[in-house]
């Protein structure tokens, strides 16, 4: 069994990271911590085989378009493990794969609005950026439309025009015979 403290740097708190680090450990079977440090970075702590963590590292490795604040983007990560210099076991008991909240005799009911929370933050941004898709893709096919379909439009406008037209000027014929 493997070990490793880590510890991630970038914009990972207050943005559903510790949310997608929990998600991310647990379909691979490894045990742990996360929590925030004051410097506003990450540290983790995990357990499991050696191959799952480093696809875990590899997972949370998240990036976001330069300035947004509000995604997920990890800008360094250091992997300290066991018996390497600055590695150093978990700093509480854990079962599973927990965040800390650094809160003492949390109840499960305030653990669960804070679990809530995080995971609410991480499907927000996903949300997000799905929509920002969404808006590029029905913006390139009106554009797509436009250029297949912009001269039916003309077109149409033009006959209604002339339709108009006709119409207002026979209107007019009846009017002036008196048939109206």
């Amino acid at each position: 069994m493997a070990e490793a403290r880590i510890v991630v740097d970038g914009i990972v708190q207050g943005v559903g990271y510790k949310a997608l680090v929990m998600q991310v450990a647990r379909q691979l079977g490894l045990k742990g911590l996360a929590k925030n440090l004051l410097d506003t970075k990450v540290e983790i702590f995990c357990e499991g085989q050696e191959d799952r963590i480093r696809e875990f590292l590899r997972q949370i490795d998240r990036k976001t378009k330069d300035g947004d604040v509000l995604g997920i983007n990890v800008t360094k990560i250091e992997c300290f493990w066991k018996d390497q210099d600055d590695y150093r076991p978990a700093w509480r008991k854990y079962s599973g794969f927990e965040i800390d909240y650094q809160v003492e005799d949390l109840s499960l009911v305030d653990k669960e609005a804070l679990e809530s929370q995080e995971f609410a933050k991480l499907y927000f941004i996903g949300f997000r950026d799905e929509l920002k898709g969404f808006r590029q893709e029905t913006h390139g096919n009106f554009e797509a439309m436009d250029a297949k379909y912009g001269d039916i439009s003309k077109e149409l406008k033009e006959f209604r025009i002339t339709v108009k037209e006709f119409l207002d000027a026979f209107l007019s014929e009846l009017r002036n015979k008196g048939s109206l």
